[in-house]
């Protein structure tokens, strides 16, 4: 076998697995308490898409300067969420949601409090591949000495984290039943929000915890 010289490829350099997420919906709640209070829900996804932002550009044309046209940025925009997954039975919490929101808004017949709200914040967390001893310490280019316990076997380590803010559906679908198909019974879910932050994972070398430095929102 030929000997590859000057090889820097590392799991630091590795792009990001796709396919290993979890998502995580935060309902908050400040209707019964003085605090808000906040309710997680873990769902799993097939997958996630449309995370993606826009800014629109003005176009602006100045009298004696027609050389080039001034582009000014305008308004930004946020692409809706598509969730999908395969139904399971008594997975309903999609439909309980879509119909939430029918009953606060469109019908006026929902006996939630003026603290409750429709909306919700989620976490999408991608998770770390291949798992790995050294967790995060090897995604940032820590050594093997750094926290050589900072993962144990089975944990989950968080190799980069969206937040969407003010989410909430749009649309569920359903698809198609044929007896013909040799095919999964999938339920879609599209999701319109406010906004997200994109942080990375570094591992604390005191706790060996996964933690994400903070960063401002759109």
């Amino acid at each position: 076998m030929a000997t590859i010289k000057n090889n820097r490829s590392t799991l630091a350099t590795d792009p990001v697995r796709n396919f290993r997420f979890l998502v995580n919906f935060n309902f908050h709640d400040s209707a019964s308490s003085a605090t808000t209070s906040v309710t997680t829900v873990p769902m799993g996804f097939t997958s996630v898409s449309g995370m993606a932002v826009t800014t629109d550009s003005i176009p602006y044309r100045e009298g004696g300067y027609n050389t080039t046209v001034h582009q000014i940025p305008g308004q930004t925009t946020f692409a809706p969420l598509m969730l999908q997954r395969g139904v399971i039975l008594g997975s309903r919490q999609n439909w309980d949601w879509m119909k939430q929101l029918f009953a606060t808004v469109q019908a006026g017949g929902s006996t939630l409090a003026l603290g409750s709200d429709f909306r919700c914040d989620i976490e999408i967390q991608v998770l770390n591949h291949p798992i790995t001893s050294l967790g995060a310490d090897v995604l940032n280019g820590g050594t093997a000495t750094s926290n050589p316990t900072a993962a144990s076997v089975g944990t989950d380590e968080v190799a980069m984290r969206f937040m969407v803010y003010n989410a909430w559906p749009t649309s569920v679908a359903y698809s198609d039943l044929n007896a013909g198909d040799n095919a999964l019974f999938v339920e879609q879910m599209s999701l319109v929000h406010e906004g997200f932050d994109l942080n990375w994972g570094t591992t604390s070398t005191s706790s060996g915890t996964t933690v994400f430095t903070s960063a401002p929102a759109f």
